[in-house]
């Protein structure tokens, strides 16, 4: 708490020029135009750039009033800062990241890669002062298939869980035996006993006539 109350008397009393609305404008435009679902590693690069030059501005803001009492200037003030380590932060994670997965798609990096990218990516920042936190570390996620198999994975160039084919086959072979969709998705994820009651039953898909799905129960 001593802490956090020095950080906002240092914005209230540090005299500063910077106007915090600005900055938290143009963080907000960086991050919308460079670092949004498609990416590309020059917009990144830019982003990073113009986000710690923010981050260092920051550090000089200053407010119209610093009477006593509620002021939304000094909570802008006091949240920018924070936000900027934070968008940095998500910024120079995706660049480093050299790959596309779920929502983070590179345009010069198109495909998922499990060999290399299988990986949590966690930034620390040491101090106040710090420009941008360290080359995040890569620590591998728990997953079902441990690191050694995942090294032999990446000597063969292969970015897939070694029992892809052998589940693709599975996938196959049970298409040709049941058409019904229902029934083959008990044959390929037999789930449903695990459910609680009220969510087990039949989903209803958009283009099917009604009385082909039973809508699910709701308790």
């Amino acid at each position: 708490m001593q802490r956090e109350q020095a950080k906002l008397n240092g914005i209230l009393l540090g005299g500063g020029s910077e106007d915090p609305s600005a900055i938290k404008a143009r963080m907000q435009e960086i991050m919308t135009a460079k670092v949004g679902i498609f990416r590309k590693g020059s917009d990144l690069e830019q982003a990073v750039d113009e986000l710690q030059k923010l981050l260092v501005r920051s550090r000089n803001i200053g407010l119209r009033s610093n009477a006593p009492g509620p002021n939304p200037e000094l909570v802008t003030a006091y949240r920018t800062k924070m936000m900027l380590k934070l968008a940095l932060t998500v910024a120079y994670g995706a660049l480093v990241r050299t790959e596309s997965r779920g929502a983070h798609y590179r345009e010069d990096f198109p495909r998922r890669n499990d060999a290399e990218w299988l990986k949590r990516t966690l930034a620390t920042w040491k101090n106040d002062s710090t420009r941008c936190p360290p080359s995040p570390t890569r620590r591998w996620t728990s997953s079902g298939w441990n690191c050694p198999r995942l090294a032999r994975l990446r000597r063969q160039g292969l970015c897939r869980p070694p029992d892809t084919p052998g589940r693709q086959a599975e996938v196959e072979a049970a298409k040709q035996k049941v058409t019904d969709r229902f029934e083959l998705q008990k044959t390929l994820l037999p789930y449903e006993h695990l459910l609680p009651q009220r969510l087990r039953g039949r989903n209803e898909r958009i283009d099917e006539p009604l009385a082909q799905a039973t809508p699910r129960r709701v308790a």
